[in-house]
């Protein structure tokens, strides 16, 4: 038969656990939005041009991030160069476009450089 300090005992234990797994939930959870987040520079940038144009700038713009980050955004991001867009013309263009501009502006803000080195221009 169990006694109810063995009961009591039981339940101190569960609630425990469950403040444990609720708060390494949550600070998982916040890691991984933040971690997985477009740098804030990169959210105002709107490539003008056709849709391939821009398809292939935002391609190019997650590999250039995922090139020259870390860990995390070689997970979120990847490699994306789409096969069946390999003859057009402006997704190459835009590809190499985005590439270029979020891996070396993405480069630029992580040192101790202006921000004008980042892209913005001086308005920042």
């Amino acid at each position: 038969m169990i006694k109810s300090d063995q009961i009591a005992l039981f339940m101190y234990d569960y609630q425990t656990i469950n403040k444990y797994l609720a708060r390494l939930t949550m600070a998982l959870g916040w890691s991984l939005c933040l971690s997985g987040c477009y740098p804030i520079w990169l959210t105002t940038v709107e490539p003008s041009g056709p849709p391939e144009y821009q398809l292939g700038w935002q391609d190019g713009c997650d590999t250039g991030l995922s090139a020259e980050g870390s860990w995390d955004y070689k997970l979120m991001f990847g490699f994306k160069k789409r096969p069946e867009m390999a003859a057009n013309d402006q997704y190459k263009q835009g590809w190499n476009e985005g590439f270029t501009y979020c891996r070396y502006s993405y480069a630029a803000s992580k040192t101790k450089a202006d921000w004008e080195d980042v892209g913005l221009g001086n308005g920042f």
